[in-house]
């Protein structure tokens, strides 16, 4: 029962050594952020003309500055879109304010009208009843 197995169509199976899988990694990040530093919003910030850093007075953490002025620069932007929203809703409001001071005066006037109309109803009544009666 023994088989003639051929070594030539065996292939070997080679374990990974250990630190071959940590030399994958050459880099290895370091000084992560705190928890405050990565829930701030950095309101404050100090400028150092000599070094070229902006840093966050309120947690301390070093700022990229295009990141920082994108993200102003984009807070701006939406800003201005909530202004121009306003001014729009503005616009419509006053229109509608105007429709219904204009519903207003037309529904004063009709009921001006009606009571006119009742006045000279009545009087017209008074004289028939008057006249009618010796």
């Amino acid at each position: 029962m023994t088989e003639n197995i051929d070594s030539n169509n065996i292939i070997p199976l080679i374990q990974p050594c250990e630190h071959q899988d940590t030399d994958v990694l050459a880099t290895f990040p370091t000084d992560n952020k705190t928890v405050q530093q990565r829930r701030c919003t950095h309101p404050q910030t100090e400028i150092s003309d000599t070094n070229r850093t902006l840093q966050c007075l309120t947690c301390g953490c070093y700022l990229d500055p295009f990141d920082y002025i994108l993200s102003k620069s984009r807070l701006g932007l939406s800003v201005v879109g909530e202004i121009n929203e306003l001014y729009a809703k503005r616009s419509k409001l006053r229109e509608s304010v105007a429709n219904i001071e204009r519903e207003e005066k037309n529904a004063k006037a009709r009921l001006r009208s009606a009571k006119s109309a009742i006045l000279f109803t009545e009087n017209d009544l008074k004289n028939i009843t008057t006249n009618t009666n010796p």
